[in-house]
């Protein structure tokens, strides 16, 4: 896991470059037909919504570490909220700038294992946790689907296929998760195929550790999801926790018009958050680093249909340098402390 860590650092740089160089690219290809009613808009920026954009998302991760550190708990009393809030900064950094957000939980599990958490428990925890934020976020999605379906159906046809792609996609990995969990045979003899392909494939070295090792961490899931069963307060707790997340994650694009002067209805709300929602979907089909060119393109081709071009790209830039940019420098900063505490 350490190996992987300094791996995804000698390629922080150039995936940062990458970022950057994509979103400039988008950012020119979207302005260039109507930059100054963009400058207009951001420079007539509420100050006091840019404040309120701020302190949500700083609460959106700090509902995050909650969570995190609510499901640590029940095996790690001594664990606490300011170490889940570390962890929920540092899994947004490496999630941006890693491609498909590949390095999110590598870096998750390292911070851990600092904060004293084993590494097997941990994995079981991230699991744990990306199962009841998966299944959390399609009920969210289908409900702001459903609302408007045969709009939505009629107006991003195009996307349509990607969205449903993404539910099936979400859907089939939290089953195959709970079955890996509870049925024994079924992941005895999933690991066992897998470390001895891996070995004939010389990706495992030692095939006896690797399946101790992989026996345990699956032993800890299964543990989670028994937990899960039997405390159901921590399940309302983490699906509380997950749906407030996403209505803030969903609401932005809604505060950044208001911060913006840019009018709107509230049957547009419910709009721009099931589009919002949609952008998500699609954004996991993207495998750069932050998703970065397509997130942008796809949130400017979508917010077009209820605003001018020239509105929804002022949208978009604010919209990603909130969720994206402010996200990266505050998780950079939360690393680094990190790091020079650890070392």
């Amino acid at each position: 896991m350490l190996k992987f860590l300094k791996k995804l650092f000698k390629n922080t740089v150039f995936n940062i470059f990458l970022v950057f160089a994509l979103t400039g690219f988008v950012f020119y290809m979207t302005l260039k037909d109507h930059y100054q009613d963009v400058i207009n808009h951001l420079k007539a920026a509420n100050p006091w919504i840019l404040w309120l954009l701020v302190v949500l998302l700083v609460l959106e991760k700090a509902l995050l570490g909650k969570g995190l550190a609510l499901e640590v708990q029940a095996n790690y009393k001594n664990y606490h909220f300011k170490e889940g809030f570390v962890n929920a900064y540092v899994a947004g950094l490496f999630n941006n700038i890693t491609p498909g957000a590949s390095g999110g939980q590598v870096a998750q599990l390292y911070v851990f294992r600092k904060q004293g958490v084993s590494v097997s428990r941990a994995v079981g925890v991230l699991w744990l946790d990306f199962i009841v934020y998966q299944g959390t976020m399609i009920a969210v999605v289908l409900a702001l689907l459903l609302m408007r379906f045969g709009y939505f159906y009629r107006t991003y046809s195009s996307f349509f296929a990607i969205v449903l792609g993404g539910f099936a996609i979400a859907l089939g990995i939290i089953m195959f998760l709970i079955l890996l969990a509870k049925s024994k045979k079924f992941y005895t003899w999933l690991t066992t195929k897998g470390i001895y392909i891996g070995a004939k494939l010389h990706l495992v070295k030692d095939v006896k550790t690797s399946l101790s090792r992989l026996d345990k961490t699956l032993e800890n899931l299964a543990q989670e999801i028994t937990t899960l069963h039997q405390n159901h307060r921590l399940v309302y707790q983490l699906v509380s926790i997950n749906l407030m997340r996403f209505l803030i994650i969903y609401s932005v694009p809604v505060l950044c018009a208001w911060a913006l002067h840019i009018p709107f209805t509230m049957k547009t709300i419910l709009d721009m958050m099931a589009l919002s929602s949609f952008v998500a979907m699609v954004n996991a089909f993207l495998p750069m680093p932050g998703s970065s060119g397509g997130t942008e393109a796809t949130f400017v081709l979508m917010f077009s249909t209820i605003f001018t071009s020239a509105q929804a790209t002022s949208i978009m830039i604010l919209w990603r340098l909130s969720t994206f940019y402010l996200t990266l420098i505050i998780g950079a900063m939360v690393f680094f402390i990190v790091k020079m505490k650890t070392e």
